[in-house]
């Protein structure tokens, strides 16, 4: 098969499924029909699957003598893709999740094939966002009165043929959920490519349609205001739309890359701050779903994912000290549940993930859900309060200052409601009750080893104050600012916590090695323990001075088993504790001399490390 061919062979093969069903009402099918649309359907993806593999040895060569082929509006090759994404983004409002899955499975299958030949993917993606914004547009009408409200525009252009308005006449809440599913299957996909010419289309056409989609039609609905729509917010429908769009979200701010030096222009920026923008739409239409007792497990996954989404933002992009803001204040009025209460022993669910996990009870379930969520309830507050305390995103002098204020007294109040009175009083660094909260806090975070270093390392860049402050003896802290900085120092001193990390691995430093041979963490683990180093180093005495307690013979859920012939390392490691961390920086250096030290020099050269 020709590349230059694929668009009509596809669409050949496509009709041939789709053709018996043309003037039939398929959206509500029986269930002969369905059967019939499921197996012609399953045909058509082995199909397409199969031609990959046979033309997949000659693609390359074939591109390279032809070049990447170009085809007009008018052309045979563009009305056949035109018709053929039609016809799937037509079965994506069927009322069967099967036939459903198969069409948007048939999307992902025509996307990698139209990558392979060089030809027709902008098209192929420009048609199916179309279709996005087509059905928007069917669930969520423009009435007139909406342009003199401003909700609308006089200008606005209604993209797409009338071939996709025709598919797209009896869109539903299910088709674009679906359209969602498979641009984010698309995207997935189109990550394994590292093609950064097809993921800037693709986010340029996402971009382009979220632009042009009229989220204030969508408030009227969600919220109730409007009598003929109203009672639509509350089915089921919106439910898998929400969380389909938010997941939707989260991938695309997975996949991107952003460098702060950018122009503004670029199209994984303007992907990102159009994400960002539309954060506090998702916050406000969402909030019903999480209040309602009705669709628990619907409810807890928005909350993950509304949580999820924020955390890569704040990696991702460069926002602004007033979102963030913002963001701190929604965690502080609706999610109190999981700041306020002090950090409780998690309890070590090592069924979770796995078919034995149904075994446990139900308030079992719940409570190791709500620990995740409380995990990254508290890690989100962190990363929104530590840039308006420590960094300059401000836009001036002003809005720095009422920006440092807000973001001291939102810390100042969580502080209070996690710790008593008398935490502070002693005039020591340490006290026990804060050594109790921080060992409480690492190991609310053990339990899940990305967000643990991810905490750790956001921690590392607590300000360590000037000499005096340490001493609190005879010292009068009247400045708010300072008050905060040596009350986080006290709960949160990286050292201190490097301590209780190093206790909690119960001293076992080839649980270190398991962490840094990790796919997922070994690189935050390295960078952790090489700025780690820095902080000891500068403030040895405090580090070798920490009276480190508990049996380390105790269970952990991290801790390896010892042979026999090691108790006598184990009881040099009881006796010398600091010692066992020369040794834990000794054995990951050799057994991981160049990656370290390569990562080494470039976190210093970088500064990171100072």
């Amino acid at each position: 098969m020709a590349t230059g061919e694929r668009a009509s062979r596809l669409h050949l093969l496509i009709d041939r499924c789709v053709r018996p069903y043309d003037g039939r009402d398929v959206n509500s099918p029986t269930k002969e029909m369905e059967k019939d649309m499921l197996l012609s359907l399953s045909q058509v993806l082995r199909e397409i699957q199969s031609w990959r593999i046979e033309i997949g040895r000659d693609v390359s060569a074939e591109a390279g003598e032809n070049g990447a082929a170009s085809y007009g509006p008018e052309s045979k090759e563009y009305l056949c893709l035109e018709r053929l994404v039609a016809d799937l983004v037509g079965l994506l409002g069927v009322k069967s999740v099967h036939v459903q899955h198969l069409a948007g499975s048939i999307l992902v299958e025509v996307s990698e094939s139209l990558v392979e030949s060089g030809s027709q993917w902008d098209d192929f993606i420009r048609l199916l966002c179309d279709s996005l914004h087509l059905a928007f547009i069917e669930i969520c009408p423009i009435p007139a009165a909406s342009y003199e409200t401003g909700c609308g525009s006089p200008n606005l252009h209604l993209s797409g043929s009338d071939v996709l308005k025709c598919k797209l006449q009896k869109a539903k809440w299910r088709t674009v959920s679906a359209i969602f599913q498979a641009l984010r299957n698309i995207l997935k996909r189109l990550s394994q490519e590292e093609n950064e010419e097809l993921l800037d289309v693709y986010l340029e056409s996402v971009n382009s349609t979220l632009a042009k989609v009229l989220w204030c039609r969508l408030d009227a609905i969600f919220s109730g205001h409007n009598e003929a729509l109203g009672s639509i917010a509350d089915c089921e429908e919106v439910s898998v739309f929400l969380g389909n769009f938010v997941q939707f979200l989260c991938s695309v701010v997975q996949q991107v890359s952003f460098a702060e030096d950018s122009d503004g222009l670029e199209p994984t920026h303007l992907i990102l701050q159009k994400v960002t923008e539309l954060v506090p739409d998702l916050l406000r239409w969402c909030q019903p779903k999480l209040e309602s007792q009705n669709g628990a497990s619907m409810s807890k996954y928005l909350v993950h994912k509304l949580l999820v989404l924020m955390i890569r933002l704040t990696y991702k992009s460069n926002i602004k000290c007033t979102i963030l803001l913002s963001w701190l204040q929604y965690l502080q009025r609706h999610f109190q549940g999981f700041l306020q209460p002090r950090f409780k022993p998690v309890e070590d669910h090592c069924l979770e993930g796995s078919p034995f996990f149904v075994s446990l009870s139900e308030s079992e379930v719940n409570e190791t859900h709500s620990s995740h969520l409380q995990r990254l309830s508290v890690f989100l507050f962190l990363r929104c309060s530590f840039p308006l305390l420590y960094s300059s995103r401000h836009t001036d002098k002003l809005c720095e200052f009422d920006c440092r204020k807000k973001g001291m007294e939102e810390m100042f109040n969580w502080i209070e409601q996690q710790s008593p009175g008398d935490t502070f009083s002693d005039n020591r660094n340490y006290t026990e009750k804060s050594v109790e909260f921080s060992t409480s806090f690492i190991r609310l975070f053990m339990h899940e080893d990305d967000l643990l270093f991810k905490v750790l390392l956001q921690l590392l860049s607590i300000r360590l104050p000037e000499k005096e402050l340490l001493n609190v003896e005879g010292c009068s802290l009247q400045d708010e600012e300072q008050t905060i900085h040596l009350r986080l120092l006290t709960l949160f001193n990286p050292v201190i916590l490097f301590c209780i990390f190093l206790s909690e691995l119960h001293y076992d430093h080839q649980v270190l090695l398991d962490y840094l041979i990790s796919k997922d963490i070994g690189a935050s683990c390295a960078e952790y323990l090489l700025r780690c180093l820095r902080k000891v180093c500068d403030s040895w005495t405090l580090f070798a001075e920490f009276p480190f307690e508990g049996d380390i013979n105790a269970s952990s859920s991290k801790r390896r088993k010892f042979l026999v012939e090691t108790s006598e390392l184990i009881s040099y490691i009881r006796r010398n504790c600091f010692l066992t961390t020369q040794k834990l920086f000794y054995d990951v250096c050799q057994g991981f001399k160049s990656s370290v030290y390569s990562m080494s020099n470039l976190i210093w050269t970088k500064g990171e490390i100072l």
